[in-house]
């Protein structure tokens, strides 16, 4: 049986006080086709600067979340 497994990354970027784009979390996920397991993982670098901007956070993690499940979609798994 062959196992395919897709594998996503992303950061998650804001602009600190002098306007300059960091990373404050890191974002990964994971598609097995095996059994369809799914992991999404989210590792934050800079709790100040993601409370300070949950907004642009939640919005850059949604879209990441999103293309994770279109992905799924397209794989079969029947959940999404």
């Amino acid at each position: 049986m062959i196992n395919e497994t897709t594998n996503f990354s992303s950061q998650v970027m804001v602009k600190d006080s002098n306007e300059v784009d960091i990373p404050v979390m890191y974002l990964n996920a994971t598609l097995d086709s095996s059994n369809m397991n799914i992991n999404i993982s989210a590792t934050t670098v800079n709790k100040a600067l993601v409370q300070a901007n949950a907004e642009t956070v939640k919005e850059q993690y949604n879209e990441f979340v999103n293309a994770v499940q279109t992905r799924a979609k397209e794989l079969g798994y029947v959940i999404y």
